[in-house]
This record gives C-alpha cells, sequence and structure tokens, in this order.
C-alpha cells in the first residue's frame, strides 16, 4: 500500500470570524482533503486575529495580530511543522505587500484575486517572479468548474464556429443599500478606493469577468471603453458599470457588472456566439451547459459528477460563492496548487491549471484600463476605447 502523503500545512492572512470569503476558503481547504490550516493573521486587530484562531481551535501560538510577525516566526521553523503555502484572504490592497512577504519569508502564496491594486506592484511581482521561481496563484476558478471545462474544449474544436460576440453578467444587489455604514465590513473595503482600487464593481466583479470571457472564447480582449457610476449616494467608487470589449479576432462583447441591482444574487453569466452555433453557462447552475444552433435547437450538457449549485439562504445579503459548486472549484484550485508545491519539490513536471502571475497580470491591465475609461486621467486619451496592451515586465538592470 502507497504511503498516505502528509497534508500541506497553511497560514491564512485576513479570513477572520466576519469575513464571507474567508469561511469560504476555510471550507474549501478542508475539503481538499490535502491541506490543513494550522496558523494565521486573520484580522486587521489582534483581538480580531486571536478571536478568530480561537473559533478555529488552532494553537494560540500559532495565531498572530501581524502577518509580518508570522512570517519572520514561521519562517525559522523547519521539519513536519514547517508551513507549505500562505493563502490571502485580505483586502485588495493588501494582496501585494502579503505575496511579497511572503515570498521574502520562502513561502508560496494562493491569493485572492486581483494580485494587486495598482499597475506599478501588478509588474514588480511579476518582476520578483523572474527573478526567483515563485510559487504564486490567484482563485479565478472558473479553470475548476468541469461545465465550463467542457464548453471551452467544444469552443476550441471549433463547434461554436468563429466567435463573433462575448457577452458576460454578473450581477448582484447585495450593496443595494448603504451597508458599509453600517458596519458590514466586506462591503467598507469594497466602497474605499484605498482598500479596493480606482475601481469598485470593476475590481470586484468585471476583471474575473474578463479573466473568464478570455479562458472560454480562446480570445484576448484589443480594446475596451467602460461606462460606470456609484449609484448609491455617498460612495466614490462604481457600483455600477459596464465595459465594451474589442477581441483580437474582430469580434465584440461587453461585460456587465453590478452591486446593486436588488434581488440579484447568482453569480456570473456567459455567452458566446459563434457563426455556427452559441454556448452559454450560468454560475447558478454550474454543472450544466447549453448549446443552441442556428436553428434555435438547443441542447443541454451535464458535467458527470459536478456538484449541483445550492444557494445560500443569505445570497441576497453577501457576495456570490456560498453555494457547493463554487466551493468545489475553490476546492479543486486548492489541490492543483498543492499538486503544483509537491511537484516543484519533487523537480517533477507538473502544469497545473491555476490561474498563475502571467494571467493575473493580465487581469490587473484590464482593471487598470477600464478604471481609466471610466474616469480618465488628464493624461489619458480623450477616446474612451483604450488599447489593450499588457505591458512588458522585465528585469531591471
Amino acid at each position: 500500500m502507497a504511503k498516505e502523503e502528509k497534508k500541506l500545512k497553511v497560514a491564512m492572512v485576513g479570513g477572520g470570524n466576519e469575513s464571507f470569503m474567508g469561511r469560504i476558503h476555510r471550507a474549501a481547504i478542508e475539503a481538499s482533503g490535502c491541506l490543513e490550516l494550522v496558523c494565521g493573521a486573520f484580522g486587521s486587530t489582534r483581538q480580531r486575529s486571536f478571536e478568530t484562531g480561537k473559533t478555529l481551535g488552532i494553537d494560540p501560538k500559532r495565531v498572530f495580530g501581524v502577518y509580518r510577525d508570522m512570517f519572520r516566526r514561521e519562517a525559522k521553523t523547519t521539519g513536519e511543522d514547517r508551513l507549505d503555502l500562505i493563502t490571502v484572504i485580505a483586502p485588495n490592497n493588501m494582496h501585494y505587500p502579503v505575496t511579497m512577504a511572503a515570498f521574502d519569508a520562502g513561502f508560496p502564496v494562493f491569493s485572492e484575486k486581483p494580485m494587486s491594486c495598482n499597475m506599478d506592484e501588478a509588474q514588480n511581482l511579476k518582476r520578483r517572479t523572474l527573478m526567483n521561481e515563485e510559487l504564486y496563484a490567484t482563485a479565478y476558478i472558473h479553470p475548476f468548474y468541469p461545465a465550463l471545462e467542457q464548453l471551452r474544449a467544444f469552443v476550441a474544436e471549433g463547434g461554436a464556429g468563429n466567435i463573433r460576440r462575448v457577452d458576460v453578467r454578473y450581477f448582484h444587489g447585495w450593496m443595494g443599500v448603504r451597508l458599509e455604514t453600517a458596519g458590514n465590513r466586506s462591503a467598507g473595503w469594497r466602497v474605499d478606493p484605498r482598500r479596493c482600487g480606482a475601481g469598485g464593481a470593476i475590481y470586484d466583479l468585471a476583471g474575473p469577468c474578463a479573466a473568464l470571457a478570455e479562458w472560454a472564447s480562446g480570445r484576448k480582449i484589443a480594446a475596451l471603453c467602460a461606462a460606470g457610476h456609484p449609484a448609491v449616494a455617498g460612495r466614490i467608487l462604481d457600483d455600477d458599470a459596464a465595459v465594451l470589449l474589442r477581441f483580437d479576432n474582430g469580434a465584440a462583447g461587453v461585460i456587465n457588472v453590478s452591486q446593486i441591482a436588488l434581488g440579484e444574487a447568482n453569480g456570473m453569466e456567459l455567452s458566446l456566439y459563434g457563426d455556427k452555433a452559441s454556448v452559454h453557462w450560468k454560475q447558478s447552475t454550474g454543472n450544466t451547459w447549453r448549446i443552441t444552433d442556428a436553428a434555435g435547437k438547443t441542447i443541454e450538457k451535464t458535467a458527470p459528477g459536478a456538484p449541483i449549485p445550492t444557494a445560500s439562504p443569505n445570497r441576497f445579503a453577501e457576495p456570490y460563492g456560498d453555494d457547493a459548486a463554487y466551493i468545489a472549484a475553490l476546492t479543486e484550485a486548492y489541490r492543483d496548487f498543492a499538486q503544483t508545491i509537491r511537484a516543484a519539490r519533487a523537480g517533477e513536471p507538473f502544469t497545473g491549471r491555476c490561474v498563475g502571475v502571467d494571467e493575473a497580470l493580465r487581469v490587473a491591465t484590464f482593471n487598470d484600463l477600464a478604471a481609466r475609461s471610466m474616469f480618465p486621467n488628464a493624461d489619458d486619451p480623450q477616446d474612451k476605447w483604450l488599447p489593450f496592451n499588457v505591458p512588458e515586465v522585465k528585469l531591471l538592470s
């Protein structure tokens, strides 16, 4: 009988008791069967961090008030107790500094999206991976939905023909009222430019849609034009937006996103229209997808063994993600990254499916361009259509 592999040890930065995504990631880590959460700096204050550690039953000696203290202490740990990876669940502005500090301490990183709030940081993170072979992944989980994998393969094999239009929609309504003034921490950082970035709904929702659009269609965004605004009085960042797209094959596209669409809570929806057929997928029914031909005949496909989404009873009061299919996809992402770590240590070849630094840099570029198109700076062109050019990152001489 083969010796059972020991679980890789995980430390979490952010994701405290009040964090929506914290509990989603912990569920995925536990479900993975190959990872265990043993350490963390869970909150913006020592009290929140230690309260979370106590709730989770983690050894108090491995709960920290500051992530840098955790890295300094844990970097000295050797043997079976040494950490194997860091998962970052903090607000957007913390993704980059935590990732870089984790690299400095010698740990791989699995980070929530996006990789950074600004392009300088995003390019510097990419540059760091050129200097050293750092293991890094972001929590874009579309590659881990079996139904989406089937849809993508169908499109890549020419089943839909030449793609002529790409539509992606991501609406929810939980921020349709000013939760941030009522102490909701998840809403609070999403409306704060210092913690979220230059875009609200753009960074939170449109970026993942752009990643899905390119991955599923096999086409690259060539240019974009964005419009958005804060619909709820008192906000600075957009909470409702649309981004027009032009793709490298001439296809048109649009990404519609909203955080204030009351009564909506169903996650992303994707439609690709080719000259032979169209294909459609919804996150709320994430284990199925549809093909529709020119005559209107529709065939529904189901991914064998994929879990059926189960809507959370609180889905109208929180971000999307608390359903069986979403957690299953995130679980597979964690398993994939764990396999990447094991293979790297063994010196064995392994091509994982996790979204790495290059794809994450494309999303960072999308976020930056969409925000600039929506709210142009003095140096930006008056034409709101901006060419989509990912900066070439080189080592500094």
